[in-house]
């Protein structure tokens, strides 16, 4: 399902955080939004969301309106993969996931809904935690948990703000190499927050790079990812090589400017 950004704004009170954002994203791309704290990275997702009402623009999701969409109406759309899991440390990880079914669920919901339950506690690499409660889990459990819940909504969007946040690197790598299989696997269209370049470079498609409100750059990641945007737009003196693995870009940052 595609998203399409046009002429977005939004301010805080009176401060503006985004200014004329545009941006098409086509059905099943992998998206990563990159720049520094405050940039309005996170911001642009939760608009995306609905979670925010921009100040004016228009988001359309696989092209209807998003403010013509309820809330179940979105959630049908799109599922958001936040920072933290929700405050219920006494659920299991299958009664969280469950909850993942609710968009869905008609009068007949019940009937299908262990089996897509299932699938996602399978796709997310957790069926053997499927029986463990929350506040047990590990930060990379965690992680994939909130993955599940993601994916039981069984949308054809996924939103994820900061995914490898506070995770150790293998746990970083392990998430968002399950985010490029998941993706594979149902066809998603993916849109991360990432703050690390190295796995922008590896994991999408395509980078967006935003700064002080505005799109500064838009395109591959081999495109994006110069030495011009690690001063631009990080304030670091750095450079840019080739990763003789893997074929992406990968900084190396010498000092701050």
């Amino acid at each position: 399902m595609s998203v399409m950004v046009q002429d977005l704004h939004f301010s805080y009170a009176t401060r503006p955080v985004l200014a004329g954002i545009d941006l098409a994203v086509e059905a099943g791309e992998f998206v990563a939004l990159v720049g520094v704290n405050g940039c309005g990275k996170s911001t642009l997702l939760r608009l995306v969301a609905g979670l925010l009402k921009p100040s004016s623009g228009r988001i359309l999701l696989g092209g209807t309106d998003l403010a013509a969409l309820s809330r179940r109406q979105v959630a049908q759309r799109l599922a958001v993969l936040h920072q933290t899991l929700p405050p219920v440390p006494a659920l299991t990880v299958r009664e969280l996931v469950r909850q993942g079914r609710y968009p869905h669920r008609g009068p007949l919901g019940l009937l299908w809904e262990s089996d897509s339950m299932d699938e996602a506690l399978e796709l997310a690499g957790v069926t053997h935690l499927a029986d463990r409660v929350l506040d047990t889990l590990s930060g990379g459990e965690r992680q994939r948990v909130r993955l599940a819940l993601a994916v039981a909504q069984n949308t054809g969007i996924l939103l994820l703000d900061e995914p490898t946040a506070h995770l150790d690197i293998r746990h970083q790598l392990e998430v968002l190499d399950l985010v490029r299989a998941l993706r594979e696997a149902r066809g998603l269209t993916v849109v991360t927050v990432l703050h690390e370049l190295d796995h922008a470079a590896r994991f999408a498609e395509r980078i967006v790079a935003l700064h002080e409100g505005r799109i500064w750059a838009d395109g591959r990641p081999a495109d994006v990812i110069t030495p011009a945007l690690l001063a631009d737009v990080f304030g670091v003196a750095g450079r840019v090589v080739v990763d003789d693995l893997h074929g992406t870009p990968r900084c190396l940052l010498d000092a701050a400017i």
